[in-house]
């Protein structure tokens, strides 16, 4: 929500000194109001309390710059010390609008940066010259501080996971700065001593476009068997064992503010998993027609919690697109789909992705782990797969 804040300094001219001693003078007040946060043209410091032929004069004049900053000047405050009696005018525009002289900065005015402006009614046309100057400083408050940036969760959200375990997703409160992660993630035993080299170290690292979310990927080469940084080196995790994975508090956001806090997470580790999904082998719980009841998946294993959001579709006896919204929970063993109308009954399709994958990068297209030894040979590319399911009118639940 934008919220417009007027900060009122207003001066008085005495009526002692009004050229029109048998009427009141009228009040000069100078304002300043901004959209905080918002662009700088927003800004604008005002004039008010001229009267109808002073504003009708000056919108008739044809003044330079640097005749209006005489006029109406807007600067920042000179430092103590500095000996600057008259600091240079702010760059920008002059105006009447309504019944204001108001004053546009080229650019937003900075937080915190203390302002001046003085408005000099002898510089009015026909002034009498005996005007008294109206100055008034203020000062643009300083946004409060953001909330500090916590780690939201760590995908797999499960303390179990295989031995041959892929990647991890860090998810974010805020945007968070690139080129640390690997200097701000570690992988520790259970002896407390750091594992070198856990994770494959990309020059790009795989943020998401909000730059809340990083991909983290072990190291290939030790989770394959029968390549040579596993047999030189070893696997990663070992099954049976556990291992706490570690991100330092002074990650900082895309600001330059370090983490909330630290956070940690064990890894329970359990053997290998060298098995495809199969959508034959999930469960679909199919809503009634003529309702908007969540349509239920429930997996046999922990799948891929990113690849989840995107990977299944639903399509009604037609081959159309069904328009909805999914869930998924966190541990990624269940998903559900809710349409945005009712359900028309009658025969249903899952339409998924075969480039989902378990957390061991195994896709219902292909396993991740190949026996190198074999000779590679030519497969059918499976884009994706389909489950049928039956959306059964009321009608036709009561009569059987």
């Amino acid at each position: 929500m934008s919220v417009s804040i007027t900060l009122i300094l207003a001066v008085v001219i005495s009526a002692a000194d009004a050229p029109d001693v048998d009427r009141p003078a009228p009040s000069v007040a100078v304002t300043i109001r901004w959209e905080p946060g918002g662009d700088g043209r927003r800004s604008h410091v005002d004039v008010v309390g001229l009267n109808p032929a002073q504003l009708s004069s000056l919108a008739a004049a044809e003044w330079d710059d640097t005749h209006w900053s005489r006029l109406f000047r807007v600067s920042v405050q000179p430092r103590n010390g500095s000996g600057s009696a008259s600091p240079p005018p702010i760059v920008g525009s002059y105006r009447i609008e309504g019944s204001v002289l108001r004053f546009q900065p080229r650019f937003t005015f900075d937080p915190g940066i203390a302002l001046q402006a003085c408005f000099r009614p002898s510089v009015l046309p026909d002034a009498k010259g005996t005007e008294v100057d109206v100055t008034s400083e203020f000062i643009r408050p300083k946004p409060p501080p953001p909330e500090p940036a916590f780690v939201v969760r760590v995908d797999p959200v499960g303390a179990r996971c295989p031995e041959n375990l892929l990647k991890l997703y860090l998810h974010f409160s805020r945007p968070m700065s690139r080129g640390q992660v690997y200097a701000r993630v570690h992988l520790f035993d259970e002896s407390g001593h750091r594992l070198k080299l856990p994770f494959l170290e990309l020059g790009e690292e795989l943020w998401d476009p909000s730059g809340k979310r990083i991909t983290l990927l072990f190291d290939p080469g030790r989770i394959k068997r029968g390549l040579k940084p596993r047999e030189e080196d070893g696997p990663i995790l070992e099954a049976g064992k556990t291992y706490t994975f570690v991100i330092d508090q002074e990650w900082r956001d895309t600001e330059g503010h370090p983490l909330r806090e630290g956070y940690r997470k064990t890894l329970q580790v359990g053997a290998p998993d060298d098995v495809q999904p199969s959508p034959k082998r999930w469960r679909v719980d199919a809503p009634a027609g003529n309702t908007r009841g969540p349509l239920k998946v429930a997996f046999d294993e922990p799948l891929d919690r990113a690849m989840l959001d995107r990977a299944i579709a639903v399509q009604d006896s037609r081959g159309r697109s069904v328009p909805g919204r999914t869930e998924v929970n966190p541990e990624g063993t269940r998903w559900q789909f809710r349409p945005e109308v009712p359900w028309d009954g009658g025969r249903h399709q899952l339409v998924i992705d075969a480039e989902l994958e378990d957390l061991a990068g195994n896709s219902i297209a292909r396993p991740f782990e190949l026996d190198v030894l074999r000779p590679v040979t030519k497969q059918t590319e499976v884009r994706s797969v389909t489950v049928p399911f039956e959306v059964v009118e009321p009608a036709r639940v009561r009569n059987d």
